[in-house]
C-alpha cells in the first residue's frame, strides 16, 4: 500500500543535495583481506562468465555450420577480441570506475547520472532514466535465464559419460536449481566463502585442460590475431553476423562485475578477474578450438571432448558445481538491484534482509528469490536443453550492455567532466559494438528471445507505474496543510485547526514517521481530528532518501523545534541503507531538550493507506492507477522497514486519491 515515506521521497528533490561523504573502504584493504575478498568474488561474481566456455564456442561453431579451419579460427578470434574489448576494456577498466560511492549496477549508475545532471542544474533526460529502467528490467531477465542454461549445460555432461544418463538431465537440473535458491537465504558472505574454493578449482581445471589441448595443436594460438576475425567477416559477412549472436554468450556475466562491486569492492573483483578468471577462460577457449580442429566431431560438445577420458567424470562433477555457482552472480546482483530500486522509488517496498553486519549492500530479498526460482524452473521445463535455451539468451545481455554504454556517456560528460571529443572517442565505439551485438540477437525473438523481452516489458511497466504514482501522490501531499501552522493552532489556540476543542495533551512520546518535510502527516491529522489527543512530546519524522549510497554522517539528522513539545526530525539515508527509527531516535541525545528516547513510553503512528484509484483523472491512465493501487496494497509494512516492534505501533487508516 502507499506509504507516506514514499510520497515524501518523491516530493523531495534529493538530486540537488549530494553531500561529500567518505568513500567506503573497499573489501579487503589489507593484503589478507584482499585475498579473501578475491576468493569470495570468485564464488559470487565470476560464475556466469567463468562457465560460458561450456557452451559459448560450441554454439558459435554450430551456428557457422562448418568445422573448416578458417571459420573455427575466425570464430575463436571473434570470441577472444569480444572478451578483450567488452569485458576487459569496457567493464573491468572503464565502467567499474563509475561506482556510486562504492555501489554498482545499472540502478546505481542511473542514480549517478541523475545526480550529475542535478549538480549541473539540469534535469536528467527522461530517455536516459527510461534506458536505465530498461537495462534493470533486462538484468532481471538475465538473472532468470543464466541459472537455467548454466546448470542444464553442465548436467548434459552426464550424457557424455553414458548415453543412458540422458534421461536424468532434467530431474537432476531441477533438483540442483531448487537447492541453489533455497541456499540464498544464508547470504552473500556465506555463499562466497562456500563457493569461492570450488570456483578456484574450476578455473584451474579449465586452464589445465586448455593448456593440455594447446600443446597437442599449438597452431590454434594464431587466433589471437584479430586478422582471423576480420578475414571471416570479409569473406562471409552474413555468417560472421550470425555468429555474433553466439559470441555474446561468452560475454554473459560481464555486467555482474559492475553490479556486484557493492558486495566485494572494485579491487577484489579486479584482482580475481585478471589473476585467475581471464587467463583461465582464454586458455579454455583455445583448448576447445584445438579439440575441434583436431577432431571435427568434437564440435558437438567441445568442452567435454577436450577433457581426457579418464578425467571425464570428475570434470562433469566440477562443471555441475561451477554452473550452480554461475547462477550466483546474477542472483546476488538481482537482490542488490532490487534493494536500490526500492530506495530510489522505482519499486514498491519489499521485505529486504541484510545478510552481513560487516558490509552494507549484501542483501537477500525473499520475494525476488521466489520469483526467480519459478521463472528458472519454467525455462528448464519449457526449453528442456541448453541448446534451445541459447535462443532466449543473449538479447537481455545485449540490451543491458547497450543501456550501460548510454549511461556511461552521460557519466563521462556530467559526472567526470570529460570533453566531448574524448567522450565520443571512448563511448561511440562501445555503442557501435553493443549495437551490432543487439542487432545480431534480434532474430532470436521468435525462437525464445521473446521471454526476456516479455519480462523486460512487464518490469518496465511496473517500475514506471510505481514511479509515476509516487510522483502524483507526492504532488497531492505537497498541497497538504503546513506543519508549522497546524501545530501552532493545535498547541496555542483554544480550538484546533478544524474549529474543534483543542486536543488533550497526554503523557509520553508519539512519533509520526514518513511525512513530507514541512507538511502535516496524515496519521497526525487523523489522530488529532478523530481522537482529540496530542502527546506531550510529538516527533514528526521525515525520511529522505539520497541518490548516493550513503548519507553524510555530519548532516544525516536535522532537527526543528516547533514549540509546545513538538519537533520535526529529518533523517537522510542512502539507497543501500535501511533507516532504523529506534536507533535514529536514540542517537538524538540532547538535541530535543531534556527528552531522551524511552521505547516503553514511545508510540509510533503509521498510516495504513488505501489508494483510491477511481479518482485518477490526471497524469495516469485508469489501468495504471489500478496497478499502482495493487502494488501499494501488497507492499511490505512500514513497521518492518523502520525496524519497529509491533507492540509499539498504531496504524491509522488514510485514504489517498491520485
Amino acid at each position: 500500500m502507499l506509504r507516506e515515506r514514499d510520497v515524501e521521497r518523491a516530493a523531495t528533490t534529493q538530486e540537488t543535495r549530494q553531500p561529500q561523504q567518505p568513500r567506503r573502504s573497499p573489501a579487503g584493504s589489507s593484503r589478507d583481506g584482499l585475498a579473501l575478498g578475491a576468493l569470495g568474488a570468485l564464488g559470487v561474481v565470476f560464475g556466469d562468465i567463468g562457465t560460458s566456455p561450456i557452451y559459448a564456442l560450441r554454439e558459435a561453431v554450430l551456428t557457422a555450420h562448418t568445422r573448416a579451419e578458417p571459420v573455427v579460427m575466425g570464430v575463436l578470434s571473434m570470441i577472444l577480441w569480444a572478451v578483450a574489448i567488452v569485458v576487459v576494456l569496457k567493464y573491468a577498466c572503464f565502467v567499474m570506475r563509475a561506482d556510486n560511492e562504492g555501489e554498482g549496477g545499472i540502478v546505481a549508475l542511473t542514480a549517478l547520472v541523475r545526480a550529475g545532471f542535478a549538480r549541473a542544474g539540469q534535469p536528467a533526460p527522461r530517455a536516459l532514466l527510461l534506458a536505465g529502467l530498461v537495462g534493470a528490467a533486462m538484468f532481471y531477465g538475465d538473472s532468470m535465464i543464466t541459472p537455467a542454461i548454466s546448470v542444464l549445460s553442465a548436467v548434459e555432461g552426464l550424457h557424455e559419460i553414458d548415453p543412458r544418463f540422458g534421461e536424468a538431465v532434467l530431474p537432476v537440473s531441477l533438483v540442483i536449481l531448487v537447492a541453489l535458491f533455497l541456499f540464498q537465504r544464508r547470504g552473500t558472505d556465506v555463499v562466497g566463502r562456500t563457493f569461492g574454493p570450488v570456483m578456484l578449482l574450476w578455473f584451474l581445471s579449465l586452464a589445465a585442460v586448455g593448456a593440455y589441448r594447446i600443446t597437442l595443436y599449438p597452431h590454434v594460438l594464431a587466433a589471437v590475431s584479430p586478422l582471423w576475425a576480420l578475414q571471416l567477416a570479409v569473406a562471409h559477412p552474413g555468417l560472421a553476423f550470425a555468429v555474433l549472436a553466439a559470441v555474446i554468450l561468452a560475454l554473459t556475466g560481464a555486467e555482474a562485475l559492475y553490479a556486484d562491486i557493492g558486495h566485494f569492492g572494485t579491487r577484489a573483483i579486479r584482482v580475481a578477474f585478471f589473476a585467475v578468471v581471464l587467463p583461465a577462460i582464454v586458455l579454455g577457449y583455445f583448448g576447445q578450438a584445438a579439440t575441434i580442429l583436431s577432431d571435427p566431431q568434437g564440435a558437438d560438445q567441445p568442452f567435454f571432448r577436450s577433457v581426457p577420458h579418464w578425467a571425464l567424470v570428475p570434470a562433469v562433477g566440477i562443471a555441475m558445481l561451477a554452473t550452480v555457482i554461475a547462477s550466483q552472480a546474477v542472483i546476488s546482483g538481482a537482490f542488490s538491484m532490487t534493494s536500490q530500486a526500492i530506495e530510489l522509488g522505482f519499486l514498491p517496498r519489499m521485505r529486504t534482509i541484510e545478510t552481513s553486519r560487516a558490509r552494507r549492500g549484501q542483501v537477500y530479498v525473499p520475494a525476488v528469490n521466489i520469483a526467480l526460482l519459478i521463472a528458472v524452473l519454467f525455462l528448464v521445463l519449457f526449453f528442456r536443453s541448453s541448446e534451445k535455451l541459447t535462443s532466449a539468451y543473449g538479447l537481455a545481455v545485449a540490451l543491458t550492455m547497450m543501456t550501460t554504454s548510454m549511461q556511461m556517456l552521460a557519466v563521462c560528460r556530467k559526472v567526470w567532466g570529460w570533453p566531448r571529443a574524448v567522450t565520443a572517442l571512448v563511448c561511440v565505439p562501445l555503442l557501435l559494438i553493443d549495437g551490432l551485438l543487439l542487432a545480431a540477437n534480434l532474430p532470436k525473438i521468435p525462437t525464445g528471445g521473446w521471454f526476456p523481452v516479455l519480462i523486460g516489458v512487464l518490469l518496465c511497466v511496473t517500475m514506471t507505474t510505481w514511479n509515476r504514482g509516487r510522483e502524483l501522490a507526492a504532488r497531492h501531499a505537497q498541497q497538504g496543510e503546513s506543519l508549522d501552522a497546524f501545530l501552532h493552532d493545535v498547541c496555542n489556540g483554544p480550538h484546533d485547526a478544524h474549529g474543534e476543542v483543542a486536543p488533550a495533551r497526554v503523557p509520553g512520546t508519539a512519533v509520526y514517521p514518513g511525512n513530507v518535510p514541512g507538511r502535516v502527516p496524515a496519521a497526525l491529522s487523523s489522530n488529532v481530528r478523530h481522537n482529540h489527543v496530542l502527546h506531550a512530546t510529538t516527533i514528526v519524522f521525515a525520511n529522505v532518501s539520497e541518490s548516493a549510497p550513503q548519507a553524510d554522517e555530519k548532516t544525516r539528522i536535522e532537527v526543528r523545534d516547533l514549540g509546545g513539545g513538538c519537533y520535526e526530525v529529518i533523517a537522510h539515508h542512502g539507497f543501500v541503507e535501511r533507516p532504523n527509527l529506534p536507533d535514529l531516535l536514540a542517537a538524538l541525545g540532547g538535541r530535543l531538550g531534556n527528552w531522551r528516547f524511552d521505547p516503553e513510553r514511545t508510540t509510533f503512528y503509521l498510516p495504513r493507506d488505501e489508494v483510491l484509484h477511481g479518482h485518477a483523472v490526471h497524469g495516469i491512465s485508469a489501468w495504471r492507477a489500478r496497478l499502482f493501487a495493487f502494488m501499494s496494497l501488497h507492499a511490505s509494512s512500514s513497521a518492518e522497514y523502520y525496524g519497529l516492534q509491533s507492540g509499539h505501533v498504531v496504524e491509522l487508516g488514510v485514504q489517498v486519491a491520485l
